[in-house]
């Protein structure tokens, strides 16, 4: 009898250690809301919609989106541990999950939240390959963005009729499409408070544009986040590179913001400037000009409640004579959390500025729920 005890003992201690030594979780959310959506007098919230007819949804990820995933770690002894991230959007509305991705625009793309492996060092750094956010998404969820770029998030884009301006969207701030495919990227340890990064996304892609053969631009960028207590800086550059013959680089991107948590409060701020705003193959109407953007929040938790409340605007800067567009949002948000996985809220957004009537949302109210596992 004790030699069993003692061999189960054993046997347990040696389960224990294999277990720190690697695991694998399964985690995700799901978030569901009732949306009403009011749009512009000219323009319809959905294709095929009445112009200025208000429309009442069920809406996933208005707190944050829904998601599954698994995430691994395992120590390989020396301080250098592998890991991995595979994580796919899920749509609790209809039951459908993933989408499309930069390099894969059908929307069959399952894991297209992140897919990603890697291997770590405490005294040398990261090191990414795979499927992974964009720096201005990251820190935008981290730093800059009080409602974790989700309620009313600063890197919208506001998307438009056929107007004077042209079909297709006016941005606040940019955040390259949120994730990157075939992307390398580097981080450093922390010194001091102070951790960079560098990261590239390789197109692999071309496509004929008139009988010509172009290359797809590769994705670039470069960072510096400082972080001491309550207090997150951040500074980036992002741009996109090569494409078309003679464009060199575009969305040329700087970004500067941060966070600071007074306790009773934390508040939020960051600004940034795109040059030359364009697409890979631009139909024109808003390739060439400059956006300059800027953001402030504030979030107060009381007890079981946080209330959040944030405005961003933007100006674009057209080129060819053409006039500057100015766009806006703004928002105020009440969250109740029944517990550290349960939470109820409450959220209203507005969007405003020059020709608000061509935008597709430009009011919006949502009562909803989320569940994280």
């Amino acid at each position: 009898m004790n030699k069993s005890i003692v061999a189960l003992a054993v046997l347990g201690a040696f389960t224990s250690i294999a277990s720190a030594q690697s695991s694998v979780t399964l985690y995700g959310r799901l978030d569901q809301a009732v949306v009403l959506v009011d749009p512009g007098s000219r323009t319809s919230a959905t294709t095929g919609g009445n112009n200025g007819k208000a429309l009442t949804k069920l809406q996933e990820g208005i707190l944050g989106g829904s998601r599954i995933g698994f995430r691994g770690v395992e120590d390989l002894g020396d301080g250098l541990k592998a890991f991995f991230q595979l994580e796919a959007g899920v749509a609790p509305d209809s039951g459908s999950a993933g989408g499309s991705t930069t390099l894969n625009s059908s929307g069959s793309s399952f894991f297209n939240r992140g897919a990603y492996v890697g291997l770590s060092h405490a005294a040398y750094g990261e090191i990414r390959l795979g499927r992974q956010e964009s720096l201005t998404r990251e820190n935008a969820v981290k730093i800059n963005d009080i409602s974790g770029d989700s309620q009313f998030a600063l890197t919208e884009s506001l998307e438009t009729s056929t107007d004077a301006v042209g079909k297709g969207s006016r941005p606040l701030f940019q955040n390259f499409g949120t994730r990157v495919d075939n992307a390398i990227r580097y981080t450093t340890p922390v010194f001091g408070g102070l951790q960079a990064s560098a990261i590239v996304g390789l197109s692999e892609r071309t496509r004929t544009t008139s009988g010509t053969l172009y290359k797809a631009a590769n994705y670039r960028g470069v960072g510096l986040v400082y972080t001491a207590g309550p207090l997150a800086l951040d500074l980036l550059y992002e741009d996109l590179s090569k494409g078309e013959a003679g464009r060199g680089s575009y969305n040329n991107t700087t970004t500067v913001g941060g966070s600071y948590d007074f306790g009773l409060a934390k508040l939020a701020a960051a600004y940034q400037h795109t040059n030359n705003l364009g697409s890979q193959f631009p139909s024109a109407a808003l390739s060439g000009n400059d956006v300059d953007a800027w953001n402030i929040g504030v979030a107060v938790p009381i007890n079981a409640f946080t209330f959040k409340a944030q405005y961003t605007g933007s100006n674009l800067d057209r080129s060819g004579g053409l006039s500057s567009l100015s766009q806006n949002k703004y928002g105020a948000s009440v969250q109740y959390a029944f517990s550290k996985r349960t939470t109820v809220y409450l959220s209203a957004t507005e969007r405003g500025g020059d020709q608000h009537r061509y935008f597709s949302r430009q009011s919006e109210v949502a009562a909803g729920l989320a569940h994280t596992f």
